[in-house]
């Protein structure tokens, strides 16, 4: 008897099962729809079209607000992990992470991803090939489509027919891998809500890493890879599809970040496509139907199950030992771990020396295409059991036409106030190859050109204005082409020390002074000593020693050094929007960022601090409604607010009232006497402000010597020092 897929291609050649035949178009081309009439569809889609825009309009706003890179930063709730990076490094004094609702989550990830997703990459389908090299059995495809499939495929009839008649192919055998009782499955989402994520999420089809017989709730840090169901075969390709399945790919890269990238499927109907989501966006496979294609559907579903960490997405400069089973070293697989937490905790090396590290993160952020921040406790991995941690190890995916943050900060001398210890840095490498997008994570499936674009030109690249409305109908997502240039990223690894602890576990108002005042110190002797601007000054970014002195200043990621100022574009900002100085908010029109802009944003820190929380730094409830942090969203909106405060009579009446008790009657002159100085400054800026008239009629603005000096610079150095030192000295020990 002929092999199944044989006879399959030789009654229908047509339809083939094989990769390199172009599949053919979807069921959803040739279905009949039914339709309304003319005027009232043109109704639902005006009236849907609007709600869309509105919903994009205020994520895009939100996006302003989120930043600590760039404008167009993935917008989330203020108290979201996304909005606190050192959440996990955090004090109860903190807020609990809120939960984005699905409508901002959606208009964000479509700014995010818009003009980052690669469709119909047909290369995908050949990762799977491998994993089923078989016949389709003839008990479960009858030649024309799969025997049981439901006649009307909605997704609890799908998932019964899947599991009761594809996952007992397509299951790994018990105890395969370097783990014993460890089991990859599907598991069905269905009603349940996923535990540990950044939102309230039910998803459809996981595979997950489990131990057998433990607990029935699934959690995010067990998903290996997500599946969509819909049982319209028509949603294959829009946005909103792609949208609902890049909302859990975002779940994944946040409880798992070390990943270099994440698998996803969706399955509309018996329409198929397969998804890899990276740093720098995602690549979506031509479609396939199931029925016609059925030798690569189980390929792929096979393979889900049964790819290895490093395959999976996972980073393979993280290992761990399994032990007496297996004495080589195997990639960290953080599901297996989180199913079987008593296994060795992972670790790395650096220079030669093995460092272990601590499962549970310091920072993480919750995005797909951006740097992915993450960082660890890290101790010496021969270090005994109970030793505390020393280190913190920082991994991220610096763009490439970033500086090395590590760069910077190995210019530090050992013992310098304000500033963290430096260890090590390096960009991560594999086989002596960079760990890179284009390169490492795409370049087996598709070969993407780098662009050499800068910052200023991603920003452009990316604006909202260019960015249509995401509605039910739309397919804007998957225009981008594989010729498409992308930005591409470099894994990068540092190491530094000590550990801080949140600036908000400060033990008095004389104790948080001075550590700002720290922070203040090594800021400047970055500047004088290096020539490096840190342009992200905020309240995340100060940490509290642990011993002495009492604070110091972290995440050099987006500073630069003053030689290469020019290069950023002078309308590019960058920064914490809550923290910006007004300058940087009204997008420099005039200079590039310098120390002054980071000294007030030092400022805002301080009061943002005064504002809303107590003596003790933990949030004041309620908070004041209107502050000058409240004013409607945008930039200029913003950089109003603040720009009017800095008036004595505004200041007195509408600032001073919003600080708490304690702060007021303690620390009330030291603010004011900073916000004076800042005020000074801003109106030296402005005095060299002039507008004349062009010939067209036209006001265009004209600038005399509008950069600050050196001189100037030191000015406000030496006296926001002498500020704090009097309002340090006049507090009690």
């Amino acid at each position: 008897m002929a092999p199944l897929n044989k006879r399959i291609v030789a009654r229908r050649p047509q339809r083939s099962n094989t990769v390199s035949s172009s599949p053919p178009p979807p069921p959803s081309q040739r279905a009949k729809s039914r339709h309304r009439p003319a005027t009232t569809r043109l109704a639902l889609r005006s009236s849907v079209e609007r709600r869309a825009q509105r919903a994009v309009a205020a994520s895009k706003e939100a996006a302003t607000e989120a930043s600590s890179a760039t404008l167009f930063s993935t917008p989330r709730s203020a108290n979201c992990d996304a909005l606190q990076p050192h959440v996990f490094n955090d004090t109860h004094n903190r807020p609990g992470a809120s939960k984005p609702t699905r409508i901002v989550t959606d208009a964000s990830l479509y700014s995010e991803l818009w003009g980052r997703v690669i469709c119909d990459v047909r290369e995908l389908w050949e990762l799977f090939d491998r994993h089923y090299q078989d016949d389709v059995p003839e008990d479960l495809h009858d030649g024309n489509r799969w025997i049981g499939w439901p006649e009307r495929p909605f997704q609890e009839a799908v998932l019964q027919w899947f599991f009761d008649r594809i996952d007992p192919v397509v299951r790994p055998n018990r105890g395969a891998g370097p783990v014993v009782g460890h089991e990859t499955a599907y598991v069905p989402s269905g009603s349940l809500l996923m535990k540990n994520g950044d939102a309230m999420r039910k998803c459809d089809l996981l595979v997950c890493s489990r131990a057998p017989g433990i607990g029935q709730r699934t959690h995010w840090d067990q998903v290996r890879v997500v599946g969509l169901l819909e049982a319209n075969p028509d949603k294959d390709g829009r946005d909103k599809t792609f949208i609902q399945l890049a909302n859990y790919v975002r779940e994944l890269f946040g409880t798992q970040p070390q990943r270099s990238w994440a698998v996803a499927f969706t399955l509309c109907g018996s329409v198929m496509r397969v998804f890899r989501f990276d740093r720098c966006g995602a690549l979506a496979s031509t479609p396939i139907d199931i029925h016609w294609c059925p030798r690569l559907f189980l390929a792929a579903m096979r393979a889900f199950v049964r790819m290895d960490a490093e395959e999976i997405g996972f980073d393979p400069t993280i290992r761990w030992m399994p032990g007496t089973r297996h004495t080589t070293e195997c990639v960290y697989d953080p599901t297996v771990h989180f199913a079987l937490p008593a296994l060795p905790a992972p670790f790395i090396v650096a220079d030669g020396t093995r460092y272990r590290i601590d499962p549970s993160f310091i920072v993480r952020r919750y995005a797909i295409a951006t740097r992915g921040t993450v960082c660890w406790r890290a101790k010496l991995f021969d270090a005994p059991d109970g030793a505390p941690w020393q280190f913190v190890v920082k991994d991220q995916w610096r763009a490439t036409e970033r500086d090395v943050e590590g760069g910077f900060l190995a210019r530090i001398a050992p013992g310098t106030a304000g500033l963290p210890g430096y260890v090590w840095h390096t960009d991560t490498h594999l086989d002596g190859t960079v760990i890179d997008v284009c390169r490492h994570v795409r370049g087996d499936i598709i070969n993407n050109a780098p662009t050499a674009a800068g910052p200023s030109a991603e920003a452009q690249r990316h604006q909202p204005e260019s960015t249509p409305a995401l509605t039910p109908t739309s397919r804007y997502l998957y225009r981008a082409s594989r010729s498409t240039p992308v930005q591409n990223r470099i894994k990068t690894r540092l190491i530094m020390t000590p550990i801080g602890q949140p600036l908000l576990s400060f033990t008095s108002y004389r104790h948080l002074l001075l550590a700002l005042r720290d922070a203040i110190l090594g800021h400047k002797h970055m500047y004088t000593a290096h020539g490096v601007v840190h342009r992200d000054v905020s309240l995340n970014n100060v940490l509290l020693h642990p011993t002495a002195p009492h604070g110091f200043l972290i995440d050099f990621d987006v500073a630069i050094s003053r030689s290469r100022q020019g290069l950023s574009g002078a309308g590019f900002v960058t920064g914490t929007f809550k923290y910006m100085a007004i300058d940087v908010q009204q997008g420099l029109r005039a200079e590039p960022h310098n120390p002054i802009h980071d000294l007030e944003s030092f400022y805002y820190v301080l009061l943002d601090i005064f504002i809303h929380y107590d003596v003790e730094g933990k949030r004041r409830h309620p908070p004041p409604r209107a502050t000058v942090f409240a004013a409607a969203p945008g930039r200029g909106n913003a950089a109003d607010a603040k720009r009017l405060c800095l008036g004595e009579t505004r200041f007195m009446e509408n600032v001073m009232p919003t600080l708490n008790a304690v702060a007021r009657r303690k620390l009330g002159t030291t603010l004011n006497r900073w916000r004076i100085r800042i005020a000074e400054e801003f109106a030296r800026r402005e005095a060299r402000v002039s507008w004349a008239q062009a010939e067209d009629g036209a006001f265009v603005r004209v600038v005399d010597e509008y950069a600050a000096t050196e001189t100037e610079v030191m000015d406000m150095y030496a006296d926001v020092l002498a500020i704090l030192d009097v309002g340090i000295g006049g507090m009690q020990v």
